[in-house]
């Protein structure tokens, strides 16, 4: 079968990822840690440093797997640089004539792989309730980019980005309609299995400064690849002001139809689908009873005690570690779960210009507030109107040589302008 479409990929930046573990506990901790795996997204990737594990295994997915036994005040570190890519998802007639980017070959999924990837799991339920609804909502289409894209829209119309979640899983989506990155994406998944579309949750977060962590998803399509699809950016790019801080702050696109077949490369992945087995084995036999006051969270459908029980001997997810407690967490920061990382760019130019756009957003909007505030006062200073204008140039010429500038940016200039004009009296 002639293929209609296919995935084209254009080197981005070069990251580096420095992560760390810090054991505050009054004993051991164990620390499963996902390391790195390639894909076709995230490549060339150089472990710079890293703390001698105690084993290593290999999860189903390619994730490499560390296990750790962390003394009370030791650190574990991991630190890797690697080269992100942008993918479009084109017309393969399009894909043929592209001269500023590279396209992928024939692809497949071995029997083991295309059966990890459509399982039933806690977060990923497939059941029929869950087939019934996908199959109502794809209706008469039966090619699986067009069922994939028929969910995505689904989703994006009838659900609403929420943080924190009170539950974590696509049955808690279903129920609430509303949550965070994990929870649409699970849904996703959940949806695509019901059709028999290998889909998996990619777990891991921005490359935009420290712990900004994010999911997604990829589909898999015989002679394709695995198509990447983020409907929780899709949802929040609805609302203007969560569009312009999604633009500004992570440098995503203005458009959420993008998000369907398309991303932007400015990512880190961390591991790959929910429900993982921890090798070795989480000793829930041994574990006492959960401490008085311990808290639990409703994750696909039950209570977990996390990081003092696993769910069914897996990790719900690698973002990028899991845990066990040897008794009730003194502190519990979310760091003390699941550690701390940061990602810069490498090259000296596009670290500049990040921190560039960073301080000039901050200082545009500090300006900008204190001039209307005062003026509420009727304490009107034109040299803050003037600053903020100055720094929203800065900003905006930062983005545009981050290619980040889009038509709400735009706007803004136009509207400072004429804030600008009219302060000094030149109209």
């Amino acid at each position: 079968m002639e293929q209609r479409y296919q995935l084209v990929y254009k080197k981005t930046k070069t990251y580096r990822v420095d992560y760390t573990y810090d054991n505050r506990q009054r004993s051991q901790v164990d620390l499963w840690l996902a390391l790195p795996a390639p894909s076709m997204t995230q490549r060339s990737i150089r472990i710079l440093s890293q703390t001698t594990p105690r084993e290593t295994a290999l999860l189903p997915t390619g994730n490499p797997l560390a296990y750790y036994e962390v003394g009370t005040g030791q650190r574990v570190v991991l630190s890797f640089s690697f080269d992100a890519y942008e993918t479009r998802l084109v017309p393969a007639k399009t894909a043929e004539d592209q001269t500023d980017g590279e396209t992928a070959g024939a692809a497949v999924l071995t029997d083991e792989e295309r059966q990890f990837y459509l399982r039933s799991t806690p977060l990923v339920p497939v059941n029929e309730d869950i087939r019934d609804e996908a199959l109502r909502i794809v209706g008469d289409a039966r090619e699986p980019i067009e069922q994939a894209r028929r969910l995505f829209d689904h989703i994006v119309a009838h659900y609403r980005y929420h943080w924190p979640p009170t539950e974590r899983g696509a049955l808690a989506m279903r129920c609430h309609k509303k949550g965070d990155c994990g929870e649409f994406s699970f849904l996703f998944a959940a949806y695509c299995r019901a059709l028999g579309i290998p889909c998996r949750t990619v777990i891991g977060a921005w490359a935009a400064g420290k712990f900004q962590a994010h999911a997604w998803n990829e589909f898999f399509v015989d002679g394709v690849g695995w198509i990447p699809v983020d409907a929780s950016v899709a949802a929040a790019m609805k609302y203007p002001l969560k569009q312009l801080a999604f633009v500004t702050r992570y440098g995503t696109r203005s458009s959420g139809r993008r998000y369907f077949g398309s991303l932007e490369g400015k990512r880190v992945i961390f591991s790959f689908d929910s429900s993982l087995p921890l090798i070795p084995a989480y000793p829930d036999d041994a574990q006492p009873p959960v401490p008085a006051g311990y808290q639990s969270f409703m994750v696909g459908g039950e209570m977990l005690a996390w990081g003092y029980r696993s769910q069914q001997g897996t990790a719900p997810y690698l973002q990028p570690a899991y845990v066990r407690f040897a008794g009730k967490p003194e502190p519990a920061s979310v760091s003390d779960y699941m550690g701390t990382w940061q990602v810069s760019e490498t090259a000296f130019g596009s670290a500049a210009s990040l921190w560039i756009k960073r301080m000039s957003f901050a200082l545009f909007f500090l300006c900008l507030f204190s001039y209307h505030g005062l003026s509420l006062f009727h304490m009107r200073l034109e040299w803050l109107n003037t600053l903020s204008t100055a720094f929203f140039t800065l900003l905006l010429l930062t983005l545009i040589l981050r290619r980040e500038a889009y038509w709400v940016t735009y706007l803004f200039a136009v509207l400072m302008a004429l804030s600008l004009f009219a302060s000094l009296q030149l109209f």
